[in-house]
């Protein structure tokens, strides 16, 4: 075997080893969850309820819009990641939220402000039955933390736009671009009529395909900010800046 034949297998070999580990490591994370760090004394805590949009790449968590909602905040909140991939809002879709670890470990970190960004997995054709089973589900998250001893305040967020990338004939996993805007409709009217703030990521994120153009859904770094910062104006406008206690 030659020296640059031995060098090309060894590479290939090195690859085939580093995706092999990364396979196992994203299994594990979408059913299990990445371990989250307790909040900073003496700050607001902050639960981001969410699928992997909120959840955010492996590689950059930099990036993730909880983590720039913390620094936009600043140091007097302690936002944490409870998102959890491929996960739905609705109880009966393929991988609901309420079965997965971070439903109980957000209701243990005894947040004061939770964040529902859920609706994106719904989407897909074996989860959507639906608005009104959406729709009832999402009150009934909306309930469970509102029923927390903390009394936190909840925030809902709409999912984000979804968007056909150049060269793909559809979104993945065959989400639903329009019952994702028939989900946006509602949450926005589940929250006037519960008197909650909403941040309308959704429309935040329409005009912008540019920071989908991984597969359509998934939002990069700059996404990822634009998020954030639509959080972060939903919550000044409604008395939780900065500056302010909610």
């Amino acid at each position: 075997m030659t020296r640059t034949r031995k060098i090309v297998l060894g590479a290939v070999s090195a690859i085939v080893i580093v995706v092999a580990v990364a396979a196992v490591f994203i299994g594990y994370q979408v059913h299990h969850g990445r371990a989250v760090p307790p909040a900073r004394a003496g700050t607001i805590r902050v639960a981001s309820v969410g699928d992997s949009i909120t959840y955010g790449s492996v590689f950059t968590p930099a990036d993730r819009y909880p983590d720039q909602l913390e620094g936009l905040l600043g140091e007097g909140y302690s936002v944490r990641n409870f998102g959890a991939i491929g996960y739905t809002l609705q109880k009966a879709g393929d991988h609901p939220y309420w079965e997965h670890p971070y439903f109980q470990l957000s209701d243990a970190f005894e947040p004061q402000i939770v964040l529902i960004m859920l609706g994106t997995n719904d989407s897909k054709p074996q989860n959507w039955a639906g608005i009104e089973r959406y729709n009832t589900d999402l009150r009934a998250l909306i309930a469970h933390y509102q029923g927390l001893p903390g009394k936190p305040r909840v925030v809902l967020m709409t999912p984000p736009s979804a968007f056909l990338v150049k060269g793909r004939s559809e979104l993945p996993a065959a989400m639903n671009a329009e019952h994702v805007v028939e989900m946006a409709a509602s949450v926005k009217a589940i929250g006037a009529e519960l008197g909650l703030t909403v941040a309308d990521v959704h429309a935040a994120t329409a005009p912008h395909p540019e920071f989908f153009q991984m597969d359509g859904v998934h939002p990069d770094g700059a996404g990822q900010g634009l998020i954030a910062k639509t959080v972060f104006d939903a919550l000044a406008a409604g008395g939780a800046g900065a500056s302010r206690t909610p």
